[in-house]
């Protein structure tokens, strides 16, 4: 099983705020504006970090909180950089996690 930290670091990694699911969802641009402030003050709190906060990282959290994202799009986890260093497409799910849920 890969464990995925949910962490500043893996966040700065992560290519969910240019994927095309989520790029025309009004959720997600709103929970970008909390993301863009919590890396400007280089916030490493897991408080300020919750993925209820912060729209990326699915592979470690889950399902996307944003109900308006679009699945119907092509999905970049295979470009990421966490994707290739954890071998990502081996496991359960492997792309998608905004929509399948977190990698196991």
């Amino acid at each position: 099983m890969v464990n995925i930290e949910f962490s500043m670091e893996n966040i700065k990694k992560c290519l969910c705020m240019k994927c095309p699911v989520q790029i025309k969802s009004q959720c997600v641009k709103d929970k970008q504006k909390i993301m863009l402030l919590i890396k400007n003050q280089d916030l490493d709190s897991p408080m300020m970090m919750g993925p209820d906060r912060v729209h990326v990282l699915y592979c470690s959290t889950g399902k996307a909180t944003c109900n308006d994202i679009d699945t119907n799009q092509i999905c970049k986890c295979n470009q990421c950089t966490i994707w290739n260093q954890k071998s990502l497409k081996n496991n359960i799910p492997n792309r998608y996690f905004c929509k399948n849920g977190k990698t196991h």
